[in-house]
Order: C-alpha cells, then structure tokens, then sequence
C-alpha cells in the first residue's frame, strides 16, 4: 500500500513537472471548449493529493478535466479558494476554524462539497524522547507556515500546554535535521499510511510519540492510533502507537457569478458521488473507507449538487427493500451506513461518526 501511493504522489508531481507540453495540451482543449476544474490538494507525499488523484482518474474520457494542484491543505488552499483561483480545495477543519474565528463571513462564501476521512497527528522524536512533555524547551518542527501541519501543531501544542521552539521547515528538510540531532522532533499530519512516515528507515534513531487523548483534545480531536501495519518501519508487528486526527473537508466557493465554477462542481458531484464506491475499491488510498458522504459541517451550508444528490440518494432508499439493497452493494457508505445500528458505526468508523458531531444520521 505504502509503494502504490508513493507512486500516486510520484505520477501527480510528473504532472507539474512536464510543463510545457501539459500547456499545449490543456489550451488545446480549452479551444476546444472543453472546461477545467482546479481543486488544489497537499503536498506531494500528502494524503490530501493521493485522493485529489483518485478523484481525477474518474474522468479519463469527460469533457471536464480535473486540475489537480500542489497545495498546503491550509491557509494557502484557502486564500486561492477564497479569491476563485480554483474550484475546489482540501482544507484541514483546524484551519478553518481558525480563519473563521477572524473572519465572521467566511462561512457565507464558501460551502461544503464533502466532509473527508479523518487526518492523523503523526509525531517523530529522537530516541531521547519519551514523551511529548519531554519536549518543553526543545526545538520541533512544525511545517511550513500556514499548512495544515503548522496550524494543528500549533494548536495542539497549545492545548497541551507544552511551549517548544518551532521551526517551519519541509518534511523532507526536518527529517534530516531530525536524524542528525538538530531538533528534536517533527511533526505531520496526514492520512496513514503516510509514504514519508514509511520511508523512515527502522533503527534510525527515530520513533513515533505518542499522543493521549483527554479532556484538553476532546473539542477539536478525535482519538485513534497508528498501528505496526500502517507503519512496520517504525512499529514491531502487533503494537500501537496513541494518536489524535484532525478533520479534512472539501470546500467550493459558494457564490460564483460568470465564472462557470458553480457548474464545474455541480459536474464533479455528478460523476464523484455516483461512483464513489469506485473510490472505495482496492488500489485507491483507504482513508476513501473512512467517508461518509452525508457528513455535515457545523456553520457552512452544503453545495446545492451534492445536497440534491444526497436528497435523492436517500429517496431511492424509501422506494423499498429489493432497491436499496441494489444501492447498498454498489453506491457510496451513505447507503451502507444508514442501515447500521449506533454501535456497528462507531465500529466501522472507528469512532469517526462520533467526531463528526455535524454528521446527518
């Protein structure tokens, strides 16, 4: 699993880096009237950019051509967002909350398309660390400023009460710096399994902290943990690691008059949602495992597409036995998950129905 998203991120930054002729071809196809839907991701190694990738082999023959694009799942997502540079942006919903506590209206320009998998905290400490108060005083890195690394680190830091000196350094860049005893940890946050966590050689000096969850991370996180399986480099077969996750949401702007995004979107709901147990099948990343499509986000409304194709999701439902068993075995969790019981969701979820205290049951 690790190797083939690996090789998703590798394929997604050979599509930035073959300039040219990706130019030729795209204004080729913009004279021939076909449209282009931006939504722009995380970095390459990012959990964020792998399922932006998986969204865009859906429309291999379509006349909309999804534009996936390099981002930071942060601030800077949102501002390109917010100014109408793309259609669609992933953004961690710790930034959001924080850009929402300055500005009172955000929640009136952008919109929610769909509420994604749950982002794990993934923290590395050099061997002399034994646990996150350890680190007090110590020099951690916490990614570049603005990503949805740096402002959950921050946050979590914050909550914890544990003042570090952080640094704003690239994962690749803090890795090394992590190995050669410069600093003392590094933070990412990112779907597991993480490429870049699974590159770490074993033995290196390196290990994963954990994080427990309590009372001063109940607002904002939800408790999970990193497993030997997600992470064998770095955890012996059978064991766990405690972590937190943060939420990741996909977001459209909500008003965009004359620019056409309303109708790209509206088109990229209508392949996506349809087929979203495509995206749930072997080979695509596991956190598509983790979605349920009807999720809500306290304070933003939902786009008008997806909203009607929730809608009527739920009206095939109503028809009788015979069609929603069709449904359930090959539309989205929607279908799956409104048969389950309270309890076998939480299961299933792994507690991330909980999280989602906005969630539509």
């Amino acid at each position: 699993m690790l190797r083939s998203v690996c090789v998703v991120g590798l394929v997604l930054a050979a599509f930035f880096a073959s300039g040219p002729v990706q130019s030729a071809e795209r204004e080729a196809k913009r004279e021939a009237g076909e449209a282009f839907l931006g939504v722009i991701a995380g970095p390459v190694a990012g959990s964020e950019t792998v399922l932006a990738a998986d969204m865009a082999s859906l429309f291999p023959e379509s006349d909309l051509n999804i534009l996936p694009i390099l981002g930071d799942a942060g601030a800077g997502n949102l501002a390109r967002l917010d100014a109408l540079k793309v259609d669609l942006a992933f953004v961690s919903t710790e930034v959001l909350a924080e850009e929402a506590a300055k500005d009172a209206s955000l929640h009136e320009r952008l919109e929610l398309v769909t509420r994604l998998a749950p982002q794990e905290v993934h923290i590395l400490a050099r061997a002399d660390i034994g646990k996150l108060a350890d680190l007090a005083g110590r020099e951690v890195n916490f990614g570049p400023q603005g990503s949805a690394s740096a402002i959950t680190a921050a946050a979590l830091f914050k909550a914890l009460q544990i003042e570090v000196a952080s640094s704003s350094l690239d994962f690749s860049a803090a890795i090394e710096r992590l190995k050669a005893g410069a600093i003392s940890a590094v933070v990412f946050v990112g779907g597991k399994p993480s490429p870049v966590i699974g590159a770490v050689p074993p033995n290196s000096g390196i290990h994963l902290l954990p994080v427990s969850f309590g009372e001063a991370l109940a607002a904002n996180y939800l408790p999970t943990r990193l497993a030997g399986a997600d992470y064998p480099n770095l955890i012996e077969p059978g064991g766990e690691v405690p972590t937190v996750a943060t939420g990741l949401v996909l977001l459209a702007v909500t008003s965009a008059e004359g620019s056409g995004s309303a109708e790209r979107v509206a088109r990229f709901v209508e392949t996506i949602f349809p087929r979203f147990a495509e995206l749930q099948a072997e080979g695509r990343h596991p956190k598509w495992r983790e979605v349920n499509l009807a999720a809500s986000l306290p304070g933003f409304k939902r786009n008008a597409a997806a909203a009607s194709w929730l809608l009527g999701e739920q009206d095939r439902l109503k028809k009788g036995p015979a069609i929603a068993k069709a449904d359930a075995s090959q539309g989205p969790l929607l279908a799956r998950s409104q048969s389950l019981s309270k309890e076998q969701k939480e299961t299933l979820f792994e507690r991330f129905i909980e999280w989602q205290r906005g969630s539509e049951r």
